[in-house]
C-alpha cells in the first residue's frame, strides 16, 4: 500500500512535467511493420560500409598473425649463408669431409673398438653444439675474425679427432686379427 501512496506522491510531484505529446502519425503501424520483418535500426541496408571493412580487417589481421607464428623462419644455417656465403661454402665443405670420415670411422666398429667410437661420436656432438654456438655469435655480430677462426678451428679439431680414433680402431682390430690368426694356428 505504501508503495502505490510513493508511485502517486511522485506522479503528483511531476505533474506537469510530463511529455504529454501524440507520436506522429503512422508512427505505431511503422513500428509493428519493423517488428514483423525482423529489421531493427541499424540492420540491412542501412549497416554502414565500415563495420563490414572492420570485419574484414579483423580476419586478414588474424590470418597474418597465424602465419607468423606457424611458419618457421630461415634455419641458423641459412641464416649464416646470408651473412657470409664463403663461411657457409667452407662449412659444407668441412661438414661433408666430417660426414665421410664418420662412416668410415662406423665401417671399422667391432665389439673392441664399439666404446672408442662411440665416445668420439659424443665429442663431435660436443663440437657441433659449439659450432652452433659460434654460429650464433657470428650472427649477434660479434668479432667475425675471430668467431670465423674459431669455426675453422672446430671443424680441424674433428677431422684430427676422426683422424686419430681411425688410427686407433685400425691398429685394435689389426691386433685382433692377428692375435685370432696366431691363436687358430
Amino acid at each position: 500500500m505504501k508503495q502505490n501512496q510513493d508511485i502517486e506522491n511522485l506522479f503528483k510531484t511531476l505533474e506537469g512535467q510530463l511529455d504529454r505529446e501524440e507520436a506522429p502519425e503512422g508512427h505505431r503501424e511503422r513500428f509493428l511493420q519493423r517488428l514483423e520483418s525482423g529489421s531493427t535500426p541499424g540492420t540491412g541496408r542501412g549497416q554502414p560500409w565500415w563495420r563490414h571493412l572492420s570485419v574484414a580487417a579483423a580476419a586478414v589481421l588474424l590470418l597474418a598473425a597465424t602465419a607468423f607464428l606457424w611458419l618457421p623462419g630461415p634455419s641458423l644455417e641459412q641464416q649464416v649463408a646470408e651473412i657470409s656465403p664463403e663461411v657457409s661454402q667452407t662449412s659444407n665443405y668441412f661438414a661433408g669431409m666430417v660426414s665421410r670420415q664418420v662412416q668410415e670411422l662406423r665401417q671399422l666398429e667391432s665389439p673392441q673398438t664399439r666404446p672408442l667410437i662411440e665416445d668420439t661420436l659424443k665429442q663431435l656432438e660436443a663440437l657441433d653444439r659449439s659450432y652452433r654456438q659460434l654460429e650464433e655469435d657470428l650472427l649477434a655480430g660479434g668479432n667475425s675474425k675471430m668467431i670465423l677462426g674459431a669455426m675453422i678451428q672446430n671443424f680441424q679439431t674433428r677431422i684430427s679427432l676422426l683422424q686419430e680414433v681411425m688410427k686407433e680402431a685400425e691398429r685394435v682390430n689389426q691386433f685382433k686379427n692377428q692375435t685370432h690368426e696366431n691363436s687358430s694356428l
